[in-house]
């Protein structure tokens, strides 16, 4: 049996036993006590219909009789008649009665539920049976079915209000998990919030997923990344100990060197797992593009004497929203990467189109080679062998920069520049202008 089956089974096992139960207590109790009851109050209907009888009768004559007969007829919505008072038309039982002083005030038939009444000696008033009042009928065909309806209707319903109470509960819960809580109460119901919370653990999975291959390439990156520097500082220790002291000086100077250049790799490695982490949030202000970008041109520009920076813009005035710190480092390592592989020339430009802006930096290098565009953002890639830690950075500038673009919602695009070099195209809505 599946487990879903389970408590619906139970449920109906325990509506059957409790309909069981009822029906017992209805037939025991309930219906004896109706019964009594419903014969209480016909006997009443009887003994005022004998009532009406005596007083209309007893003091009637023979020419009126019939008059009286039938105006009871109608009070008392049953036929009234008057029959002679013989053999043929009653009982032996009946006419031995009708003899007795005691019914000489009216007879109520105890089986029949005929009344009569003696007009002396010859002649009988007969009523029928008087019909059951409505209500009295009612009470008595339906009540045990209304009573059996009335308690499943109220067990159905304190069960719906415990699995409604239970369903709040749930609901409560879901709503205090992280991620939930932009979800519109009003709008949506536990089902939906359900579908949102199975999109939010799915989203949370993949995430968690993709923070194990990130920390597997870094772990695998970092270690290759260090090995370089280790091995220049094992090899001026072990040089050390037979060098002179100017060589011993020049050593030394190696490992500060070495050392250096690992705790820039951490700092990196640091800022960039930072960068990663989803739960961060960006300081979002008014950034004026053409300042910043004239600003980090000045930074990186005297690392690299023998390239001419150029920038130009179709609108010096250009605000965007962003995160100003973050878009600086971006813009940084753009102009390095394209400083570093340059030979003489990088131009940068600043482009308006009618939905989104555009940051280009081009250089007058060697490009990127075909299908290795994706590869270039992953964390340690260098693409050429000849470019090697020597030739300056650590592997995940690159890196850094597409995370800050995916962090922004941006997008950047690698091409191939018409000054014979790599352009990188970074795409920002008008919207956030």
């Amino acid at each position: 049996m599946r487990p879903s089956l389970i408590q619906p089974l139970w449920l109906a096992l325990g509506l059957v036993v409790i309909n069981l139960v009822m029906f017992l207590l209805l037939t025991t109790t309930l219906r004896p006590w109706l019964d009594d009851f419903v014969t209480d109050r016909y006997d009443e209907v009887l003994q005022n219909a004998r009532s009406s009888m005596q007083h209309y009768f007893s003091s009637s004559t023979a020419a009126n009789q019939q008059g009286i007969a039938d105006a009871l007829s109608k009070k008392l919505n049953s036929r009234c008649s008057i029959v002679p008072a013989n053999r043929h038309n009653f009982s032996e039982a009946i006419m031995k009665r009708l003899r007795q002083p005691a019914a000489q005030q009216g007879l109520i038939d105890p089986v029949e539920h005929f009344i009569y009444y003696p007009l002396g000696k010859d002649h009988v008033a007969v009523l029928d049976p008087p019909p059951y009042p409505r209500w009295l009928m009612a009470l008595s065909r339906d009540l045990h079915w209304i009573l059996a309806v009335a308690i499943n209707i109220l067990l159905v319903y304190f069960y719906l209000r415990y699995r409604e109470r239970r369903w709040s509960i749930l609901e409560r819960e879901i709503m205090k998990l992280p991620g939930m809580a932009s979800i519109d109460n009003r709008e949506q119901d536990i089902v939906e919030k359900v579908r949102q919370l199975n999109k939010l653990l799915a989203d949370v999975q993949e995430e968690h997923g993709n923070l194990l291959l990130l920390q597997r390439d870094l772990l695998h990156g970092v270690a290759h990344e260090f090995r370089s520097p280790m091995a220049r500082i094992q090899f001026a220790l072990e040089m050390t100990e037979d060098a002179d002291e100017a060589e011993q000086a020049d050593l030394r100077a190696g490992i500060h060197q070495a050392l250096n250049d690992l705790d820039k790799l951490v700092q990196e490695l640091l800022y960039y797992a930072r960068l990663k982490d989803s739960r961060s949030e960006l300081d979002i202000s008014s950034v004026k593009l053409m300042d910043l970008l004239a600003s980090c041109m000045d930074h990186v520009s005297p690392f690299y004497p023998g390239i001419r920076f150029d920038l130009n813009a179709d609108d010096p005035g250009v605000v965007i929203q962003a995160d100003e710190r973050l878009m600086k480092r971006m813009l940084l390592n753009l102009l390095r990467n394209a400083g570093r592989f340059a030979q003489s020339q990088c131009r940068i430009a600043i482009r308006h189109t009618e939905d989104r802006y555009l940051i280009r930096i081009e250089d007058d290098g060697s490009g990127v080679p075909p299908g290795k565009v994706k590869r270039i953002f992953e964390p340690f890639t260098r693409l050429d062998p000849s470019r090697s830690r020597d030739s300056g950075g650590c592997g995940l500038g690159l890196a850094v920069v597409d995370s800050i673009v995916r962090k922004h919602g941006w997008r950047i695009i690698v091409g191939e520049s018409d000054l014979g070099g790599a352009c990188f195209e970074v795409e920002i809505p008008g919207s956030m202008k």
